[in-house]
Formats: structure tokens, C-alpha cells, sequence
């Protein structure tokens, strides 16, 4: 992948919040409007956060790590059977593998699903806006400064698009858009 997609990502392209994960939390409940079975989460730490105040994403993606080291446990909604599906994926850091790409289009049609992922979960979420549905939101965690929200759109399938076609050329073939 590009360093400079890395750094456009590191800045977000949707609503950045930031404070403590409660605060976090409790933020994006409020814009989303505790429409839970409408968020794609991804990140450990977003999901977890996510679980804690009682929301259930419409899907969550871990790879049982943050900020490259190794996470003690999965989110606590896994023991609690809070999932109606796990499924387990491979994606190599720095990549957009077929299997993570399968299982986002796995998740369009379904509620709480946890995706773990073999690997890295970071780059997921452009697939993510490429196959949500219109209206839904994606939040991920931006290191150091919060989360970012997007609301899925045109617009910003469009420029998910264009930033997976910088290190996957043929994008429109490989994932099937049109």
C-alpha cells in the first residue's frame, strides 16, 4: 500500500472524533442514532468500546491486536454470545485479501457478525464502504486521536474506490462493483 493512502486514512475522510473511548462511544451513538445494526465497526478497541456501552455492530472486525500489539483476550460480547455469526479470515498486513473481501460481502446481508481476522483488520473498512448499504456508517480507529465516522454514501464509495485503486489497479474487477 502506498505511504501516501496510509496518510490519507491516518487523516479520515468522515466526522473525526476524539476524547476517551466512552466519550468516543457515546458520540457516535448520538449521530448514528443508536442505530447499531447499521455500524461497521472495525479495530479491537472500537469494537470493545462498542460492546461495552450495549451496542452490537452490524459487524466488527479484530485482528486481536492495537497498535501492532498483541491484545490480552477478545471483546467481551464473544464470551457473552452476543454474535449471531463468527467467522475467522486471513488478511496480511498492508493487503485487501479476497477472503476479507468475501467476508464484508457476507456481512451486507446480516447482523453481528465478528470477523477475526488473521492478520491486520486496518484496510477492511474500504471494502467496507464499497459494499455497505446507503445509509450505514463506518467508524475506525485512528491511533492516537479517536475514531472516524463515515456515513456511506455515493460520494464516499467513490473515493473508497479510488484510494483501493492506488495499490489494487484493476479494482473494479477484483471486487465485482459493477
Amino acid at each position: 500500500m502506498p505511504e501516501e493512502l496510509r496518510e490519507e486514512l491516518r487523516r479520515g475522510f468522515g466526522i473525526i472524533i476524539s476524547g476517551n473511548h466512552r466519550e468516543v462511544i457515546s458520540r457516535v451513538m448520538s449521530i448514528i442514532g443508536n442505530a447499531c445494526n447499521k455500524l461497521w465497526a472495525v479495530g479491537d478497541v472500537v469494537c470493545s468500546t462498542a460492546l461495552d456501552v450495549g451496542c452490537i455492530p452490524k459487524a466488527c472486525f479484530i485482528d486481536g491486536r492495537t497498535l501492532r500489539t498483541l491484545r490480552t483476550g477478545l471483546p467481551e460480547g464473544l464470551a457473552k454470545g452476543l454474535f449471531n455469526n463468527v467467522i475467522k479470515i486471513r488478511n496480511p498486513a498492508g493487503t485487501l485479501s479476497e477472503e476479507a473481501i468475501y467476508a464484508v460481502k457476507y456481512c451486507v446481508g446480516r447482523d453481528r457478525v465478528l470477523v477475526l481476522v488473521d492478520g491486520e483488520e486496518d484496510l477492511i473498512g474500504l471494502a467496507v464502504l464499497l459494499y455497505a448499504n446507503l445509509g450505514e456508517y463506518l467508524v475506525y480507529g485512528l491511533p492516537n486521536v479517536g475514531v472516524d465516522l463515515i456515513k456511506v454514501d455515493e460520494a464516499v464509495r467513490s473515493k473508497a474506490h479510488d484510494m483501493i485503486s492506488k495499490f489494487i489497479p484493476d479494482v473494479v474487477d477484483y471486487f465485482n462493483t459493477k
